[in-house]
C-alpha cells in the first residue's frame, strides 16, 4: 500500500478537472492504496460523494511523508504543496489554453504528465522555453501521456443507449458554458436551424442564452442518463464531454478553439482502444511510476 496525495484547486463542482481527480483518486483507492485530497475548495457536492479519502490541511499535508503526489492547477496549488515531502511528484496538466493549467517548471517535478497529445506538445513547448532561459534545470524531465479516467461501468454503449421513444434530433453539449465554449455553442445554434436539431447543454452557464432549438440544465452527476436522450455529442478538444460520448457510443462533434475561445477547428473525432480510457488502468499507469 501507498500513501499518495492528490491536489487541485478545486475539489468541489462537477467540472472536468474536478471530477478528473474524483476517478483518479477512486480508483487509486480501490486499488489498496490510503489516498488523500488536498485542495483550498472543498464545500460542495463532489466531496459529498467521495468515500474513504481524507481531506488533510496544508499544516497537516507538510507534515507527512508520501510515496506519490499527483497535483494540478499551476503555480497557484504549487504554492501550497511545494514543501511537501514524496517520493515521487508529478504534474497533471488539463488544457493547452488555460493559464492556469501552466506546467510548474521546477527541479523537484519527476513527470509532467498530459491528459491528450496536443497537450504533451504544449508541455514540451513550455519547458523548452524555459531551459533556453534556465540552462541549469534537469533537461531530461519526462513527459508522459496518461488519458482522462472513466467510470466504463456509468459510460458505455448499452448503458447510454438512446431511447426508442425519443424521435427528436438531439446534440449534447456538456461542460461548463464559458468563454472557450460560447463560440462552439453558436456554431450549433446556426447550423441547427439548417439541419433541424435541438441542442441540449449542461453544467454551468455563464450566458444568458435564448434560442428556440435550446435548452440548458444546472450540472449533475448523472450526466450519462443524457446520453439516453441524444444522437449528437459536442465539446472543445479531447476532453471529459468527447470521451464519454465515445465510450458511449455516439458520433463525437469536436471542436479546437484557441485561448480566446476562437474557434480553429471543426470535425467529427473517433478514437482506437478506448479502455486506455477506464479509470482503473490509467490509475496502475501512475502506480507504475513509482
Amino acid at each position: 500500500m501507498m500513501r499518495i496525495l492528490l491536489a487541485c484547486l478545486s475539489y468541489r463542482e462537477f467540472t472536468g478537472s474536478e471530477i478528473y481527480f474524483y476517478e483518479l483518486s477512486s480508483a487509486l483507492r480501490d486499488a489498496g492504496h490510503d489516498v488523500s485530497i488536498y485542495s483550498q475548495f472543498t464545500n460542495g457536492p463532489l466531496v459529498n460523494k467521495t468515500t474513504d479519502i481524507s481531506f488533510p490541511t496544508k499544516d497537516t499535508i507538510i507534515k507527512e511523508n508520501y510515496d506519490l503526489l499527483i497535483f494540478s492547477h499551476g503555480r497557484i496549488i504549487w504554492e501550497y504543496i511545494k514543501d511537501v515531502k514524496a517520493k515521487k511528484v508529478i504534474n497533471v496538466i488539463h488544457s493547452e489554453v488555460i493559464d492556469l493549467e501552466q506546467p510548474v517548471i521546477n527541479d523537484k517535478i519527476d513527470l509532467y504528465v498530459g491528459i491528450r497529445p496536443s497537450i504533451v506538445d504544449y508541455i514540451k513547448s513550455v519547458y523548452q522555453q524555459h531551459l533556453s532561459l534556465y540552462p541549469l534545470l534537469p533537461s531530461n524531465t519526462p513527459i508522459k501521456l496518461i488519458y482522462n479516467p472513466f467510470d466504463l461501468k456509468r459510460f458505455n454503449p448499452k448503458n447510454c443507449k438512446k431511447k426508442k421513444k425519443n424521435k427528436e434530433k438531439v446534440v449534447l453539449f456538456p461542460g461548463s458554458l464559458d468563454y472557450l465554449r460560447y463560440q462552439p455553442l453558436r456554431y450549433l445554434l446556426d447550423l441547427s436551424v439548417k439541419q433541424n436539431f435541438k441542442v441540449l447543454h449542461v453544467g454551468r452557464n455563464d450566458y444568458s442564452t435564448v434560442h428556440p432549438n435550446f435548452a440548458t440544465q444546472e450540472p449533475r452527476w448523472d450526466v450519462e442518463t443524457l446520453y439516453k436522450e441524444c444522437d449528437i455529442v459536442s465539446g472543445i478538444f479531447l476532453g471529459r464531454t468527447s470521451i464519454e460520448g465515445l465510450l458511449a457510443g455516439k458520433r463525437v462533434l469536436q471542436f479546437d478553439v484557441d485561448k480566446t475561445g476562437k474557434i480553429k477547428k471543426v470535425y467529427w473525432h473517433t478514437e482506437d482502444n478506448l479502455d486506455k480510457f477506464d479509470k482503473n488502468k490509467v490509475a496502475l499507469e501512475f502506480i507504475n511510476e513509482i
